[in-house]
């Protein structure tokens, strides 16, 4: 009997692949509201029995009811940015406000140190660092206003001076940390780890933006593939090292010869794409000789001093669809003519 496996139950196990910023915010914050309201309830139970100013209890009361229905609006697919601004928005509110009410400031004072954290690790950095910077200004203005005495106040600057500053450079700094990881993450998804190229899943989407471009504007736009003859006989003969090798050379080679405004690829072992918008098909096959007798006439040195040719064999077809899979087919279709032929020669789809 045979199994049958459904296409959408196969998933790529390729870690590199990551979650945009807008869902891992709305991750983050599936976890932030709930544990805050929470708080907020302990905070007015608080207040209650210690029989303290009705306006503390109403006041915590107020957070955590906003803090569940945030949490609500997050889990029916609300703007998270617009909930995390509504969020920090309050949070800098209340604590305005307690330096006017609360004698010890105890509370204002914690509020006022997680707002740079909240700030650092939900916001786009350039308005996390604007609104920190903001309002570590109004924190240190309000928590002197508050002070009668001269060297109390002196006091009271330099250790909330040293507080926030200490926790904005730490926020700064792991936000940071998480950016440049997250940056390598995405450069890792769409990057051939050997030659640097782009993968498939990085020239699909460059192939989108480049064919409705050239179709806008009414361009020639061409695809190329190419494919390095014999690379399996190089890897049994000489060893997966010196395979590696005639990649990397073929793809510094191919690098040189393209114009800027071109992008390459490697799709698999030995196959390569290459884009050429603003590229007539008899430009393109011009370009693709010249590139096949370039690799042909070069050769790789090992390290045990014996020397590896290779040559390549292309297929070439103009862009007309904006579907990627589609113009690969025919591609692919004149590069398999190409080495049914005797290999090391270009073939133009019909």
């Amino acid at each position: 009997m045979t199994t049958v496996i459904k296409s959408e139950q196969l998933k790529s196990t390729n870690y590199a692949y990551y979650e945009k910023r807008e869902q891992i915010l709305k991750k983050q914050l599936a976890i932030l509201f709930p544990v805050t309201g929470a708080i907020c309830l302990l905070c007015a139970f608080t207040y209650y029995v210690a029989d303290v100013s009705s306006v503390f209890t109403i006041a915590a009361l107020t957070g955590a009811v906003l803090s569940y229905l945030l949490s609500l609006m997050n889990l029916r697919n609300g703007n998270p940015y617009i909930l995390i601004w509504i969020f920090i928005g309050f949070s800098t509110a209340v604590c305005c406000y307690g330096f006017y009410s609360d004698n010890t400031h105890m509370v204002s004072n914690t509020i006022a140190l997680t707002i740079p954290l909240l700030c650092f690790f939900s916001l786009r950095y350039k308005h996390a660092l604007s609104y920190s910077l903001a309002f570590g200004l109004i924190y240190i203005f309000l928590s002197i206003g508050e002070i009668s005495s001269k060297e109390q106040q002196l006091t009271e600057v330099l250790q909330n001076i040293s507080s926030y500053t200490m926790i904005f450079i730490m926020a700064h700094l792991l936000a940071r940390h998480r950016n440049e990881a997250i940056s390598k993450v995405r450069k890792t998804a769409t990057t051939d780890f050997l030659t640097g190229l782009k993968n498939r899943h990085g020239i699909e989407n460059i192939y989108q933006n480049e064919a409705a471009r050239c179709q806008r504007y009414l361009r020639d736009f061409s695809m190329l593939l190419l494919d390095i003859d014999n690379l399996k006989n190089i890897n049994d003969r000489y060893g997966l090292q010196a395979g590696d090798k005639v990649l990397m050379m073929v793809s510094n080679l191919m690098r040189d010869k393209i114009r800027q405004t071109d992008h390459i690829a490697r799709l698999s072992s030995e196959e390569f794409c290459l884009l050429l918008p603003n590229t007539s098909i008899t430009q393109a096959e011009e370009m693709a000789t010249r590139l096949k007798d370039d690799i042909a006439s070069c050769s790789l040195e090992l390290e045990n001093g014996q020397t590896v040719t290779v040559t390549i064999s292309i297929g070439l077809t103009p862009v007309e669809y904006q579907e990627f899979s589609i113009d690969y087919s025919k591609a692919d279709s004149a590069l398999q003519r190409a080495k049914n032929w005797g290999r090391n020669q270009v073939v133009v789809s019909q």
